[in-house]
């Protein structure tokens, strides 16, 4: 996976540099997810459906989430302004990000494979949204620098509670105000 011929340290860093915009208010959720597409939208091969699912390294992991995640929400945010004008692209953009959110669920996986599941918590965290709460679990890497994944997958909580990893109790997420914020 390269940027402009950027490995993916540089892709990381960018990450967080995004991340840290978001926290300080310089970035809205809208802008954050937009300015996360720009980065990734140069993307040699830009085909999300052509990239290899396996990982290497945990960077490879993160960025390849952060991919997935971008594109998916992107889709949404594309079939929210088409929602009324053309409901029949807004249907087709979200089935693309339905299916970027199984990839970004694999590749979930994939890195918590890769670590074994080791270092590693996940619990149901609380969302404003109550058709929500009690679905969307959060997946902390307890040794990785803000690296915190969310999902749904039943598949992967079930391998997280066969790891010992999987918390039952509801909590606040890591990233409350962004999970929780409507856009």
């Amino acid at each position: 996976m390269v940027l402009k011929g950027l490995d993916i340290e540089s892709l990381c860093s960018r990450r967080l540099t995004l991340i840290d915009q978001l926290e300080s208010g310089l970035l809205s959720k809208e802008a954050f997810i937009c300015e996360n597409y720009e980065m990734f939208s140069d993307l040699e091969g830009d085909e999300p459906f052509r990239i290899r699912m396996e990982i290497e390294t945990f960077s490879e992991g993160v960025m390849k989430y952060h991919y997935f995640n971008t594109l998916a929400k992107k889709y949404m945010l594309d079939a929210d302004a088409v929602e009324y004008r053309e409901p029949e692209q807004c249907k087709r953009f979200r089935s693309l990000a339905y299916e970027l959110y199984i990839k970004k669920d694999r590749i979930a996986l994939a890195m918590l494979e890769h670590v074994a599941f080791k270092d590693v918590t996940a619990y149901y965290i609380r969302m404003n949204s109550k058709s929500l709460e009690g679905s969307i679990f959060e997946i902390d890497f307890l040794k990785e620098d803000r690296v915190v994944l969310h999902s749904r997958d039943p598949k992967m909580r079930y391998k997280l509670k066969s790891a010992g990893c999987f918390s039952e109790e509801l909590r606040a997420s890591k990233v409350e105000s962004y999970i929780n914020t409507k856009i």
